[in-house]
């Protein structure tokens, strides 16, 4: 069971919107209708983790891929690694940059 913890997060906008899903990604637009697809202009499902692990627009800023079962957990070890976090602070800014390529 998921707990609520009292210990403040200091996250940037970019990592907020890395974790929650919300922003330039096109699994979100399209879940809000701004968007007629789903799909990164790749081809596969636009989500956070497509973006940060698979896509071929990101390769500069790719970590490793999670196991399903363990995304919660590579969520806050990405976020709590330094290296990892500049990497998602950094494409985020880029996809933001570059919307207009990066969706079908």
């Amino acid at each position: 069971m998921k707990t609520v913890h009292l210990k403040p997060v200091f996250w940037t906008c970019e990592e907020i919107l890395f974790v929650t899903g919300h922003g330039p990604f096109p699994l979100f637009l399209n879940r809000f209708h701004l968007s007629d697809s789903d799909s990164c202009a790749c081809g596969e499902v636009g989500d956070p983790i497509h973006y940060a692990a698979s896509c071929p627009l990101t390769l500069s800023w790719h970590i490793r891929k999670p196991s399903t079962p363990l995304e919660s957990l590579w969520y806050q070890r990405v976020l709590e690694n330094q290296n990892s976090s500049k990497r998602i602070i950094n494409m985020i800014k880029f996809i933001i940059d570059n919307e207009n390529i990066m969706r079908l």
